[in-house]
């Protein structure tokens, strides 16, 4: 009889492991992020706030090194999700590979120059060697090209000495003097500013003037068409999560204190200068307005940035946009 009653429980244990386990795989959202960045400080607030399970998500995390390595490894189905740029969704789908974009962020950098520069105007960087991040095809560059052109009917790429390179070596060349200005991302140039650095144009500003009307998406969740379709529910509860997240960075500044040492802030001024920046950038709303924004921009950079930088499109598709 008692070895019975042993089978029964070790029958229903089992079933239970095996429910448990079915069911927590079946809610799990595996992201592919960078070892670095400010999509780590989000994923925090997610788990210090139980914002996960309040959504019935599990996330599983997996760290690149690289944006390459993680996009690689989405391509590969080793994660559900990374966060990348939608030139690169759209790149995808002039190859018949296709994915959605959800905005993440519409932080963007600009141009800074050290507080006592002679350099008031972008005239004044005649000559100069100005430090940009990643190639000649990084999109701000592209958008100062477009920007110069319209403003006073010249390029740049012609009247200063470009100098490529990774972010975090451009702060250190400015703070050198090895460069004159530098135009960097938002939370590079945040850290500079905290240091007295003065911004000599925002990137909002060069959008604006290009006659762009609403903010516009720099970075977003990007995940397989497939995989979207079929985990309807899972994805759009990990986006409700990651905008519960938002709102909770947006509104407390005492969350901002708790991961203060997740930032790397080197004092609290650096840290208000970051969420300040990071604040600006939250996504309040994204509709048609601003994928039609969206298209305009990339006629631009399809403009300066040639095949190199947009693939094959000839224009954005309003299709790779996820709307949950």
């Amino acid at each position: 009889m008692l070895t019975i009653f042993i089978k029964k429980i070790f029958v229903f244990v089992s079933f239970l492991l095996f429910f448990t386990t079915a069911f927590a795989k079946e809610n799990q959202i595996d992201i592919g992020l960078l070892k670095y960045g400010s999509v780590n400080w989000e994923m925090d607030i997610i788990e210090k706030n139980e914002l996960d399970k309040k959504n019935n998500i599990t996330i599983k995390k997996t760290f690149f090194s690289n944006k390459n390595a993680a996009a690689i490894a989405l391509q590969g189905g080793a994660v559900d999700i990374i966060v990348t740029d939608w030139l690169w969704v759209s790149r995808q789908k002039g190859q018949k590979r296709n994915y959605y974009f959800f905005p993440h962020s519409m932080s963007v950098g600009g141009i800074m120059v050290k507080h006592d520069s002679e350099i008031v105007d972008i005239k004044g960087l005649k000559n100069k060697k100005l430090g940009i991040a990643g190639s000649s095809i990084d999109k701000s560059w592209l958008l100062f090209r477009a920007y110069s052109n319209k403003t006073i009917n010249e390029d740049p790429k012609k009247f200063l000495k470009p100098t490529y390179a990774a972010p975090p070596l451009l702060n250190e060349f400015i703070e050198r003097n090895e460069i004159d200005a530098v135009l960097n991302y938002w939370h590079y140039n945040a850290r500079l500013k905290s240091k007295g650095y003065r911004e000599l144009i925002s990137v909002d500003k060069i959008l604006k003037n290009l006659g762009i009307k609403t903010k516009i998406p720099a970075i977003g969740w990007v995940f397989n068409d497939k995989f979207g379709k079929n985990n309807k529910n899972l994805i759009n509860n990990f986006l409700e999560a990651s905008k519960e997240a938002k709102k909770i960075m947006l509104s407390s500044d005492t969350e901002w204190e708790r991961i203060f040492p997740l930032t790397k802030a080197k004092d609290r001024t650096m840290l208000i200068n970051l969420r300040d920046s990071y604040r600006s950038g939250i996504p309040l709303s994204f509709g048609n307005n601003e994928i039609e924004e969206t298209k305009k921009v990339f006629k631009i950079l399809a403009k300066y940035g040639g095949r190199s930088l947009v693939g094959l499109n000839k224009e954005i598709s309003s299709e790779i946009f996820w709307v949950n």
